[in-house]
């Protein structure tokens, strides 16, 4: 070391951690993995109450058409495609309201879970663990492509906010955090 540089201990020459106790460790990666999945379910959780509240009947309507082979052409089969179509999309805008609930929920905690507070990973694992279920149910309906997707996205990224909330580097930082 020449002359000229600071070192990196304290002025009295003590160390950080000679001088005040142990530094509190930087934030995992395993903090930043809740982060970006939960960022994940939160959007893929709005793309889907979007794409139900906009184009759910036309979705619908085909996926009634496929399955059940009814001929929009005809009386009745315009008459029946029309009453199923609009009976399942109540549940389908049920389902979209859900999704931006749990987006909005999940959104917020955000907040607190960035500094891995206890009463935020429980919340965000309880609300992660419904958008997970809400996703396999999405998939087992696989009304669209498109919505089978963003279901796998969020299934995927709601089990990845489940596990990583409580990996050991995450355990340590909120430990860290709380003693602080």
């Amino acid at each position: 070391m020449s002359s000229y540089q600071i070192p990196s201990s304290d002025v009295r020459g003590l160390s950080p951690a000679d001088a005040g106790g142990a530094q509190p460790p930087g934030r995992p990666k395993t903090l930043t993995a809740v982060i970006v999945a939960a960022t994940a379910v939160v959007v893929s959780a709005l793309a889907s109450a979007l794409v139900y509240l906009v184009s759910g009947r036309d979705l619908l309507r085909s996926y009634i058409e496929e399955s059940f082979d009814i001929e929009a052409g005809t009386k009745t089969g315009s008459f029946v495609l029309e009453a199923a179509t609009e009976e399942a999309y109540g549940a389908l805008q049920a389902r979209a309201y859900l999704w931006i609930f749990l987006a909005a929920m999940i959104g917020l905690l955000l907040l607190a879970v960035r500094s891995a507070r206890t009463w935020a990973r429980v919340t965000l694992t309880v609300f992660s663990v419904i958008a997970l279920f809400l996703g396999l149910r999405e998939l087992a309906d696989l009304v669209a492509t498109h919505i089978g997707v963003l279901a796998l996205v969020t299934v995927l990224a709601a089990a990845t906010v489940v596990v990583a909330c409580w990996l050991p580097p995450t355990n340590r930082f909120a430990k860290a955090r709380k003693r602080r």
